[in-house]
């Protein structure tokens, strides 16, 4: 008797032990597709579907125009991978070229109900924020460039919000800026210096699955690479929630860790290849660079804190810093010059800011 107390108390610490120290793994997912239904796509919610499925993503979001498409209604590819599920969500299209989506929402979210009359765009994506926490979701500011409508005085009043798109592959949204606007990623680092605590999500913003071009709005372009327990809605939305994944429009991370205050990564430099042989990836064409990996550490108002050239490095950040973050360049020949491929991690916060999950 003794001899079984002994094993089932051992076999109790080991069942605990093993779910204690259950590893997380990297699962690839986009926050931003369009279907038929919203009047401007050429593709329907199951195709859309089996198209991100056949590629090897493990999560989707289906976010239309002001509809919720229900995970429940959309017929799944009749060879279905145990490692896919469609995240339910919506884009919330309001005034003021505010869009935003959604994520993992229970039902449809209705920007028009907290949105006050004449409203600023302060207001109105607070009110997209609101609806969304009201459906037990989380919003995620689409394309801010888009038309150059949101400055970092539209965003930073907003409360509640801690996502925006970094990256968006839709040929229009103007993710790098021009000779009068500012880069969504100089955006960003202005709502950092200034206090925000708001991460960075890549996203395709697919329309066209039928016309493959530069100036159509195609899949694969960006996408983002969350770490989480297990793949379910949940546990993905928590798991970007806390930052605890990047960014990417093509370069794949080996490793991408924070400990304590030191940022480490290491890229992985065969899959990242094996990402940029697809003809849906598209580079950011620039003039000149050096070919290869470039790896920055980012501070406060964009500064470069270190850089180094190769496949791996590391940053301790201290207290000087309010934050620092990691951001990968790969250039490589393109026809019309160079193309650069990246991969943002999320920031580290040495002034304690946090929010509530």
């Amino acid at each position: 008797m003794e001899s079984q107390i002994r094993l089932l108390a051992l076999s109790a610490i080991l069942a605990f032990l093993t779910v204690g120290c259950s590893k997380k793994a990297w699962y690839k997912g986009n926050t931003h597709a369009h279907t038929v239904l919203c009047g401007h796509a050429d593709t329907s919610p199951e195709e859309v579907t089996k198209w991100y499925h056949d590629r090897g993503y493990n999560f989707l979001v289906l976010s239309e125009h002001n509809q919720f498409i229900d995970p429940k209604t959309v017929k799944m590819p009749t060879n279905r991978r145990g490692d896919f599920v469609l995240i339910p969500g919506e884009e919330v299209t309001g005034g003021l070229m505010a869009h935003t989506t959604a994520l993992n929402i229970d039902g449809l979210v209705d920007p028009r109900l907290q949105q006050p009359p004449g409203a600023s765009k302060t207001q109105v994506i607070q009110a997209h924020v609101h609806g969304a926490k009201q459906q037990n979701g989380h919003t995620i500011l689409n394309h801010p460039n888009f038309h150059y409508m949101h400055t970092a005085s539209d965003i930073r009043p907003v409360e509640g919000l801690h996502l925006f798109e970094l990256y968006n592959g839709h040929p229009s949204v103007n993710n790098f800026g021009d000779d009068e606007h500012i880069s969504v990623e100089e955006l960003w680092d202005e709502l950092l210096t200034d206090g925000m605590l708001i991460y960075g999500v890549s996203s395709d913003d697919a329309h066209h699955f039928q016309d493959l071009s530069l100036e159509r709005s195609n899949p694969g372009r960006g996408w983002v690479m969350a770490r989480a327990n297990e793949l379910t809605p949940d546990a993905i939305t928590d798991s970007i929630l806390r930052g605890d994944f990047y960014a990417t429009s093509g370069v794949i991370l080996k490793e991408a860790n924070v400990d304590g205050q030191r940022i480490s990564l290491r890229v992985d430099e065969r899959e990242t290849e094996r990402e940029l042989s697809s003809s849906f990836v598209v580079g950011h064409i620039v003039d000149r660079g050096e070919a290869g990996y470039l790896i920055e550490f980012i501070g406060p108002e964009g500064e470069v804190l270190e850089s180094s050239r190769g496949l791996q490095a590391s940053f301790h950040v201290t207290s000087t810093h309010s934050y620092a973050r990691a951001k990968v360049t790969f250039t490589r020949k393109a026809p019309q010059g160079r193309a650069n491929f990246y991969a943002w991690m999320q920031p580290l916060f040495t002034d304690g800011r946090k929010h509530d999950l």
